[in-house]
């Protein structure tokens, strides 16, 4: 069956032609590197890397020449609460979250994959990791923003505020404070994912204003965890849950002003409203940067980010931005835009819930699947976008050759646009067609949604485009368009069929444990309830195969030898590929436009996709580091 795709597009583009927003779319001064033959990706996109995308004809450079002017405000976008509830607790979803910790939290050290795996030192003076055993040294003299001293129980305290948080108190043996400058952990893993975890880490959590959460943390962490021999992990017990969840809720009763709580990093919040912060230089700070005030500006609905982005508000920004408005901005700032890519590593795709009808059938998961162009999604996506894996496995295709072996991906079953296919499926189950719909065995016509947020232009374009093609092809959709709020809800409920999301990526730890993790523990996925403390247990609906992905994940995590990791990874590929309870769609590398042709970077090529360490993260993490190295800062 073929469908209009012209008339899809038109009516997409129509649709979503003002559409922009925030895409929400990751020894001292030395670069430490794991060794050439370590387990962890050491991944060039294969998708991107260095290729060159739409971008600006114009004589401008990164670096630009002349005397450093101090006066001027960077304009960035951020993406905190902009209601009331807005606060200066990190760990509140209404506080200070990931997109401004890089300006006012600094971090043990920062990671990124590229060019090879590094961990570059920021907090830290020196750091060793051997036989399962990390000590760490802080810099002498690191000082808070209240000017009281910065050291090694301030660390111990942001260790023991993340348990039941993340991953790292799974493999946390114990934790010892060695004096007032070194923290030893001893893990119960050899795994090089250990630095990942324990080194890219935004200390944000003063001892004298954390350290009582801290001390009932710790004590859970002592008597509310077991020892699982078989996974080689701590997990939670379900005493340890209870109490857990008591002291979050203490922990989340204490919300500081923006502007009162206490930071770690190169800036402080200085003034704040519904549509911005402003940052001001941390006088305590080890270090005076270049450029002395930030704002950052908040995208608002997309209307408003449009017309802030034409109205020149934008020092930098990474927003997203449907094809016709990227084009517009080029056109307007031919002269003094200059753009780069930079690789996310992350994944856009549709979750599918399996526990309601009819998509609790493998077959008609498979051919929704199978009636879905995604090259034909691709080209109505953000800039930036390339294909996500048609197996449905769901790695990254930039990760795919480094993670399996030659051939492997031949084996699994190709999900690519196939309506022929999804109509054989769907019959051998006893539908069939009548007037042109999808009919079940019942004779009824069951009704499937898909939620995606409307301002996020490759959430809306592209589940507009698939719910045209799906309703084409016979099946009874009925799309749903919603605020990001209401999506952040509803998604998370029993109600949601197909879902557009972020998932399934590898932006952390370029490493396939990452992808899977994400892909059966978030709480978006639409796999059977399991209960608190219990495995996750999944099984093949083709081959019956049960497969106990709670240990599977924890074995990804440990393994050393690259031929065990692919092997994992491979028996994960098989399972996803049976299941089918995520279509990828996307692999995101994402537009970074600076407009300001006076405002100085770090060197490289422009209109490519980065695979540098100074270009890898999310804008504000870039941004920091820069700044953090005298690399970013205005020209008179």
């Amino acid at each position: 069956m073929k469908y209009n795709f012209k008339k899809l597009l038109t009516l997409t583009l129509c649709t979503v032609m003002a559409i922009t927003a925030l895409t929400g779319c990751k020894s001292s001064d030395t670069k430490d590197s794991m060794n050439e033959d370590t387990n962890v990706s050491t991944n060039t996109n294969e998708n991107g890397a260095g290729t060159i995308l739409p971008g600006i004809e114009n004589n401008l450079t990164m670096v630009v020449e002349g005397e450093v002017d101090k006066t001027k405000t960077l304009t960035t976008l951020i993406d905190v609460d902009s209601s009331p509830a807005f606060n200066g607790n990190p760990y509140d979803t209404a506080g200070i979250n990931w997109s401004v910790y890089p300006f006012v939290f600094d971090y043990l050290a920062y990671y990124a994959p590229f060019p090879e795996r590094t961990f570059k030192s920021s907090l830290l003076e020196s750091y060793d990791f051997t036989d399962k055993v990390l000590t760490m040294k802080l810099l002498p003299d690191l000082k808070w923003s209240d000017g009281s001293a910065l050291n090694a129980d301030d660390l111990m305290t942001q260790y023991y505020c993340s348990v039941g948080r993340g991953t790292i108190w799974n493999y946390i043996e114990k934790i010892e404070k060695l004096d007032d400058l070194s923290v030893r952990i001893t893990f119960c893993t050899e795994s090089p994912l250990v630095l990942n975890i324990s080194l890219y880490v935004a200390i944000m959590t003063p001892d004298e204003i954390y350290g009582e959460y801290a001390e009932k943390y710790k004590d859970i962490a002592e008597k509310g965890r077991i020892y699982d021999q078989t996974a080689n992990m701590y997990k939670m017990t379900e005493d340890g849950s209870a109490q857990l969840a008591i002291v979050n809720e203490e922990l989340l009763s204490y919300k500081p002003a923006p502007n009162e709580a206490v930071f770690s990093g190169q800036y402080v919040i200085d003034k704040y409203n519904s549509s911005e912060v402003l940052f001001t230089v941390n006088k305590n700070y080890r270090k005076t940067p270049l450029i002395e005030n930030i704002r950052g500006l908040r995208p608002g609905n997309s209307q408003a980010f449009s017309t802030a982005i034409l109205a020149g508000e934008y020092t930098v920004e990474n927003g997203g931005l449907n094809v016709d408005m990227s084009a517009q901005i080029d056109k307007k700032y031919a002269d003094t835009l200059r753009k780069v890519f930079i690789p996310e590593m992350s994944s856009i795709g549709y979750t599918i819930n399996v526990n309601n009808y009819p998509l609790n059938i493998p077959e008609v998961r498979k051919a929704i699947s199978l009636a879905t162009d995604r090259r034909a999604l691709i080209s109505v996506a953000e800039p930036g976008s390339f294909m996500g894996d048609t197996k449905n496995s769901p790695l990254l295709p930039s990760l795919q050759d480094i993670y399996t072996n030659e051939g492997f991906m031949d084996t699994l079953t190709d999900y690519g646009y196939n309506p022929e296919k999804a109509e054989e499926l769907l019959t051998s189950i006893g539908w069939k067609k009548d007037k042109g719909k999808w009919v079940d065995d019942k004779g009824e016509t069951p009704v499937i949604s898909i939620a995606t947020i409307n301002t996020w232009p490759s959430f809306m374009m592209t589940a507009e485009a698939m719910s045209s093609m799906l309703t084409d092809f016979g099946f009874n959709i009925d799309f749903k368009p919603m605020e990001f709020g209401v999506w952040n809800d509803f998604t998370k409920t029993d109600e949601k069929m197909i879902s557009c999301v972020f998932m399934a990526g590898a932006d952390s730890y370029a490493h396939p444990w990452e992808t899977y993790n994400g892909l059966f523990t978030n709480l978006r996925a639409g796999w059977p309830k399991v209960e608190p403390g219990k495995d996750i247990i999944m099984t093949a609906p083709t081959t019956g195969k049960e497969y106990n992905v709670t240990n599977m994940l924890a074995e990804l995590f440990s393994a050393i030898d690259p031929d065990d990791t692919k092997r994992i990874t491979e028996e994960f590929m098989v399972l996803a590929n049976d299941l089918c309870g995520f279509i990828p769609v996307i692999e995101k590398a994402a537009p970074l436009r600076i407009y300001d042709p006076k405002l100085s970077l770090a060197d490289t090529e422009l209109n490519t996709v980065q695979q540098n360490y100074y270009y890898y993260g999310n804008i504000n993490t870039i941004l920091a580091k820069l700044i953090k190295e005298d690399m970013l800062y205005f020209i008179k």
